[in-house]
């Protein structure tokens, strides 16, 4: 029994140790193991970051247009429903081209504590801008489309 303890127990003291290191280096903790995610589906592919700058959070978000056209996005929406937040300030009436890349900005108006996990929902409201579908005396349809879509990610500390 003697031989057994000695023999295992300085693996398993070694285990103890590496433990305890893993979980005092915050590398076992929850907001560590965050995948960053943003879905809005392959026509509208998607990159972002969440930043605390001057006392607010604001978001940075590039859209890719995958569509075979030029389209208009009329409106994006970016919101945390389970708490009310809604971030505010980005333009209308952008067009970008098929197979070009637009990023614009937005705050939240309050300041969230870095390293926030952040779910967030976005909404992207746009116009198809081909001559197929175009509105008389106008380069884009007068149909609304929308792409909803999940922002998932931490909040970067910032200035």
């Amino acid at each position: 029994m003697i031989e057994y303890v000695t023999t295992y127990g300085w693996a398993i003291l070694a285990l103890v140790i590496i433990i305890g290191l893993l979980v005092s280096s915050g590398a076992l903790s929850p907001t560590f193991l965050v995948s960053e995610e943003c879905s809005l589906g392959s026509n509208l592919a998607c990159k972002f970051a969440l930043f605390n700058n001057n006392s607010d959070t604001k978001i940075a978000l590039g859209l890719y247009n995958g569509f075979p056209y030029k389209v208009n996005i009329t409106n994006v929406r970016v919101y945390d429903p389970s708490i009310g937040l809604e971030f505010s300030g980005f333009p209308k009436g952008t067009l970008v081209e098929s197979g070009s890349s637009y990023t614009s900005n937005a705050g939240l108006g309050t300041e969230l504590p870095a390293n926030t996990v952040m779910q967030l929902y976005a909404n992207i409201t746009y116009e198809a801008c081909t001559p197929e579908v175009a509105a008389p005396g106008s380069d884009c349809s007068d149909a609304q489309h929308t792409i909803s879509g999940k922002i998932t990610g931490k909040v970067i500390a910032g200035s």
